[in-house]
């Protein structure tokens, strides 16, 4: 069987039409084009590759490798067909233009290609389950962008190739919104798009099409801002949850190792905005996201029967209940905005005990003092709330979440078990029992590290009493199992720790800057109930590497942290350098504000924008801004269209060829040729042909060429053809040229 079909076809003006039946049309890219069109795709890939499987990666790659060796392979047998041609055609001006746009399109076998589809979706749907919907999802439309353009026979196919490109690019939209994201993003539109005018315009060269773009798509922002601010805020379509994973944030489930794998990462988790007031100390910024109450001996999970939303009532009583009066009581509240980056999950973060400040429609308010999100959070989300660092969590416990949080499985850990019933007798006190497991852990030879050598069946017991070798979600499992183990309702927390603080710390609080938490600031502790004082936080951590919890990363760990390094699209390597380090931090700055005001434009801000610039809404408002809009951007678009077509008018098509001859007589004089101005163009060819053999085929085509175009009476269709057609004899001329140099 003959598994790849070659087919000469003969272009007109940048593609070939062929016409088979009525109904069918054959077509085939210039050269330029297809290698564009492929460097195009290249290029959109490499923007979602992070969020592509390697084995997809593999495949798209393989895809790309080999629709490159067919287009070189169609490009040798071109320069061979046309070096024969060379030896046997005469110098006619209908032969130049064949000879020369005559390029040959090697197409794949149709069963070949269907069986490779058919493959890539089996393995798109067996690791459907593993990856998740979304991923599976943009698997299967990467998967059919880079087989699409083996089968480009017709200009429809050429139109849903670039249209799939585009998907492609919004896609990668859905996982990261970030400033420097987004301006990549948007160059890699205009590249997309510079390919589609390239496909109408293929005489002009590459950049003049992108200038062109990017002109078209500056007439259309004054439009594209308006709707931005007077469209309603919709919610995003693709609100599709993806499998859990430690590298796109916490989970509900969690193993002694998960949360190291997540320091691994350099995403940005959230920004914390305290507007003008003081920043908490680095040791008070605990960001609780998830409690996790349940725990089967391996891994720790939510407590799914408790974690019951607050009504309306029951969270403005909450409310009324942490409302203090500041200065009897000494406790103050802490207001600050939280914008979270699309994590899709429905975890929030806050310094508990904390209540919804505002108007924050789908934010929920957990028993557990957690909040979450109404939808899957897929967009940068913010939020405003109201923190009392001082005041306690649950005074009251109640018998069924005294049960849960003394719950073990017993015999999972025996000796263990065996220390906290020694613990039990050996101290009363509630808060001397935990000091105690606090202190050993302090005065053994326990190390804090990322890479912690692997459990047995994640063994607490080996952790404790073995490797004693771990990261936080160890010590805080085995701290909490000891607390239950002893009779001490006990549960672990996770969120992140800490952060970076971006802006004057000299001036604070009058300094308008932010905190930036990153995953690799994920963090675990334990918290257990004491009688009067509600639920405590205890951090293992601070009993092996106290420097993490007071100021940030150990050096010892940020060595580990090496990998972290390597990220190429991540900005953490400037850190080591001062002014690098704060190059990044502006730029970090403008991505915030980048993040709140674009990204993070909700509704309500929508609202009160429009309020305090136009007075109470309205539709006929609304009416008229967009189509006053619309009128001016249509405007300026006229106006450069017709500016476009008088410079055409001063500069007729024929300039262009006029120009290509001049430049080509221009070559031959810095070789010492010089064309005497009463000499004629054939005459001058005759006298080429004499001194340079070698040039005496190229330049010959290029001076029929000219003559046709000087001299015969040629509709514009022709003349456009014919100047492409001189143009190219003009590059192959200097090909000939510099090899003979």
């Amino acid at each position: 069987m003959n598994l790849f079909k070659k087919k000469i076809v003969q272009p007109t003006s940048g593609y070939a039409v062929k016409a088979k039946s009525k109904a069918r049309i054959n077509f085939s890219l210039s050269r330029k084009n297809a290698w564009l069109l492929w460097l195009c795709q290249c290029l959109n890939i490499s923007i979602i590759a992070l969020e592509l499987s390697s084995w997809m990666l593999a495949i798209i790659s393989l895809s790309l490798v080999w629709q490159a060796l067919l287009l070189h392979q169609s490009r040798d047998r071109s320069e061979r067909k046309n070096n024969n041609n060379k030896n046997s055609a005469s110098f006619s001006t209908h032969y130049q233009t064949k000879d020369i746009k005559e390029q040959q399109v090697v197409t794949v076998s149709p069963i070949l290609l269907g069986m490779f589809a058919v493959l890539g979706c089996v393995a798109i749907a067996i690791t459907a389950k593993e990856v998740g919907i979304l991923i599976s999802m943009v698997h299967l439309l990467c998967f059919s962008y880079v087989l699409k353009s083996f089968e480009l026979k017709a200009r429809s196919d050429f139109y849903q190739l670039l249209l799939l490109g585009l998907f492609v690019l919004s896609s990668s939209l859905i996982f990261r919104q970030d400033l420097a994201f987004s301006f990549i993003t948007l160059t890699l539109l205009v590249i997309n798009l510079a390919v589609l005018l390239q496909f109408f315009s293929s005489e002009k060269a590459f950049a003049t099409n992108i200038k062109v773009v990017v002109i078209l798509l500056g007439q259309s922002a004054l439009l594209a801002v308006v709707l931005f601010l007077v469209f309603p805020r919709l919610t995003p379509f693709w609100q599709v949850p993806q499998a859990t994973s430690a590298e796109t944030g916490l989970s509900d489930t969690v193993k002694p190792g998960d949360i190291a794998n997540l320091t691994q990462s350099t995403k940005l988790a959230f920004r914390v905005d305290f507007g003008q007031q003081q920043v908490p100390e680095y040791s008070q910024l605990y960001w609780r996201a998830v409690v996790l109450e349940d725990f089967d001996g391996k891994q720790w999970s939510r407590q799914k029967t408790d974690s019951i939303t607050l009504t309306n009532k029951t969270a403005d009583l909450r409310k009324k209940q942490l409302t203090f009066d500041a200065k009897a009581t000494g406790i103050y509240p802490l207001n600050y905005q939280v914008i979270v980056e699309p994590s899709f999950q429905k975890f929030l973060f806050a310094l508990s005990p904390a209540v919804i400040s505002g108007d924050n429609g789908g934010i929920r308010a957990q028993t557990d003092f957690t909040f979450s999100n109404s939808r899957i959070i897929s967009q940068a989300t913010s939020y405003q709330l109201t923190s009392y660092l001082t005041v306690p969590i649950s005074l009251e416990l109640s018998q069924k979440s005294k049960q849960v949080n003394l719950s073990y499985p017993k015999g999972s850990n025996p000796r263990l078990e065996k220390f906290a019933k020694q613990l039990q007798d050996n101290y009363v006190d509630v808060q001397a029992r935990a000091q105690a497991v606090l202190t050993f852990i302090n005065k053994q030879n326990y190390v804090y590290t990322l890479q912690p050598p692997l459990l047995e069946n994640n063994s607490l017991d080996q952790f404790f009493f073995e490797t004693k070798s771990g990261f936080c979600a160890h010590y805080a499992s085995a701290f909490t199992f000891l607390m239950r183990a002893s009779g001490i309702p006990a549960r672990m927390v996770t969120g992140y720790l800490g952060g970076e603080y971006n802006g004057d710390e000299t001036q604070q609080p009058n300094s308008a800057g932010h905190l930036s938490i990153y995953q690799y600031d994920a963090h675990a502790w334990s918290e257990i109930w004491v009688a009067g004082n509600g639920w405590l936080r205890i951090d293992p951590t601070s009993a092996v590497d106290l420097q993490r919890i007071n100021s940030g990363w150990s050096s010892d760990l940020l060595q580990q942290q090496s990998a972290l390094n390597n990220d190429l699209l991540s900005l953490y390597q400037l850190k080591s350098n001062p002014w690098l380090n704060a190059l990044r931090l502006q730029f970090d700055g403008l991505d915030y504000q980048w993040t709140r005001w674009v990204i993070g434009f909700t509704t309500q801000q929508q609202y009160n924008l429009f309020k305090d610039l136009f007075g109470q809404a309205a539709a006929w408002k609304l009416a008229v801004i967009i189509a006053v809009s619309l009128i001016i951007s249509m405007t300026m678009l006229m106006l450069f269209l017709h500016l476009l077509n008088r410079v055409k008018q001063k500069r007729p098509s024929r300039t262009q060829w006029q120009i290509i001859y001049q430049q080509a007589l221009e070559q031959l004089a810095k070789q010492g040729l010089d064309k005497p101005a009463g000499m004629t163009v054939n005459d001058f060819a005759k006298q080429v042909r004499e001194q340079y053999p070698d040039l005496a085929i190229a330049f010959t085509r290029l001076t029929a060429s000219h003559n046709r175009l000087c001299y015969q009476t040629l509709s514009t269709t022709e003349q456009d053809e014919l100047a492409l057609t001189m143009h190219q004899q003009y590059r192959q001329f200097l090909q000939i040229l510099k090899r003979q140099t």
